[in-house]
């Protein structure tokens, strides 16, 4: 049957896909960005890598663990609700996630995420995620905020 490479490994489930990490900021920011890393070898690469026996296939993320509105929000939406929520607090940072640097397409759940470059039949993969209107605001409660994607690939 077909299979897959995931950052070179076979592993069907619990795969590390990489960290869309924006950093420490003061918590009267107006708008923040990143880009996956901690991918490939070592954690160092900014891609994280698919390899199939099929061309036929589709990454996909499926869904967050933060994807209910919290009580306090700050920051504005995207087109799939996405928060950053700490442990401790009902409050969430609105976030969104994008195939491009120039964050001009969004990807909701279900939607392809689309190939960043192929080398030597290996398809490489980039996330970028952007926190917008943050509006300075001094009602963030500073502290860790967490999200978990789900990626899915179906081949």
């Amino acid at each position: 049957s077909n299979g897959c490479l995931i950052n070179g490994s076979p592993s069907q489930s619990g795969i590390n896909f990489g960290t869309l990490d924006f950093g420490n900021n003061p918590a009267t920011f107006s708008e923040l960005t990143t880009q996956l890393s901690g991918t490939g070898a070592g954690g160092a690469g900014t891609a994280f890598t698919i390899q199939c026996t099929t061309t036929s296939y589709t990454v996909r993320i499926t869904g967050n663990t933060n994807s209910a509105t919290p009580g306090s929000t700050v920051g504005t939406p995207g087109a799939t609700p996405r928060y950053l929520r700490t442990a401790s607090n009902t409050q969430g940072i609105a976030y969104s996630v994008y195939n491009d640097s120039g964050f001009g397409t969004e990807i909701g759940d279900n939607t392809n995420i689309t190939r960043a470059s192929t080398a030597n039949g290996i398809d490489s993969y980039t996330l970028y995620a952007r926190i917008r209107g943050g509006g300075n605001s001094v009602t963030v409660l500073p502290g860790i905020y967490t999200d978990t994607l789900n990626v899915n690939v179906t081949y």
